[in-house]
């Protein structure tokens, strides 16, 4: 058997299109919104990590997509469930459920470039939230290619623990 070791492999352009990129880890402990930008052109899949983020009441959380023209907030195909079968459904963003203030969801949300052409993007998500596992999936077509990336949530909560970080490639 043979084994090929390499430094690096680059693509015709002299890039690096297997390179991962971490992000600092941002804490997830008051506001809002938990923003990641300057997301390079090209990237092809995003893992948004989460560690022990909670919200402030009974929200889900959201992740939102955004190019140069800013967030995204409409037109995402996206449900998400617990291990009882407790489902949730949200147009504004991949929704990950939470479902109880003090619910501190831990796990990773995978996205996937599906088509450049439509810069379109799937999104799944399995996680814990302490007493049981949280699962979801979608869909979005972005109107330009994707530059950055949103946690918020399905209404007026605040996060209230945790810490989340990225990475891309």
């Amino acid at each position: 058997m043979s084994k090929l070791v390499v430094g690096e492999i680059e693509n015709a352009a002299g890039g690096n299109p297997y390179s991962i990129t971490l992000s600092a880890e941002q804490a997830t402990t008051s506001g809002t919104a938990i923003d990641f930008t300057s997301i390079p052109a090209g990237t092809s899949r995003i893992i948004v990590m989460l560690e022990g983020v909670s919200l402030s009441g009974t929200d889900s959380m959201l992740i939102q997509l955004g190019d140069a023209g800013g967030f995204e907030t409409s037109g995402y195909v996206s449900a998400g469930a617990n291990q009882a079968g407790s489902v949730v459904t949200s147009t504004a963003g991949f929704v990950v459920r939470a479902g109880a203030a003090t619910e501190a969801i831990s796990g990773h949300v995978l996205l996937t470039l599906l088509n450049s052409s439509n810069f379109s993007w799937i999104g799944s998500n399995m996680s814990t939230k302490g007493d049981g596992c949280i699962y979801s999936g979608g869909k979005k077509d972005l109107s330009a290619e994707l530059t950055q990336v949103r946690i918020t949530r399905t209404g007026s909560n605040t996060f209230d623990a945790g810490a989340a970080a990225i990475q891309f490639t």
